[in-house]
């Protein structure tokens, strides 16, 4: 399964566009996010995380999220964790709106607290808000092992996105 799952992500990359090596560097370097996320699929999943961003040009955003939280299943809390290989696309990358809409895909592998790990393709849409200091909240909406919402803060890139 992790053979397929490498598979999988190397395959999401070339199709978006993710640069893979030495393309990278005309990234402004990574940013650091925090969130928390709720996931509602057979059992209710309640998780907090953290994870990085890269630029990967003026209008696309590739990161990876790792979290952790609890399940509760069959009368008991159970420990989860997840980690995703997300890419965004920004429809307003300058911040010429004082919020900004864009679209994410990407794949997840997920431990729902029984045991075993389950693949699934991420896709959904955010909307940032107003940056607050070094911060910019977003709150976002997915489907990928659940439906996801999901309260963000990413820190932010002078006069972007």
């Amino acid at each position: 399964m992790r053979a397929g799952l490498h598979r999988g992500l190397g395959l999401l990359a070339i199709a978006l566009g993710v640069p893979l090596g030495a393309s990278a560097q005309r990234s402004s370097g990574p940013r650091m996010e925090g969130r928390v996320e709720v996931i509602a699929a057979r059992h209710t999943t309640v998780q907090a995380g953290g994870g990085f961003n890269v630029a990967a040009g003026t209008y696309v955003r590739w990161g990876i999220v790792a979290a952790a939280g609890a399940t509760r299943r069959d009368d008991r809390t159970v420990a989860t964790w997840r980690a995703d290989a997300v890419v965004r696309f920004l429809l307003d990358p300058y911040r010429e709106s004082p919020r900004g809409l864009y679209g994410l895909a990407g794949v997840s592998a997920m431990d729902d607290g029984s045991r075993d790990v389950e693949p699934a393709i991420l896709i959904g849409v955010g909307l940032e808000g107003r940056a607050r200091g070094a911060a910019i909240p977003s709150v976002e909406l997915a489907l990928g092992g659940g439906a996801r919402v999901a309260v963000v803060l990413r820190r932010t890139r002078p006069s972007r996105r």
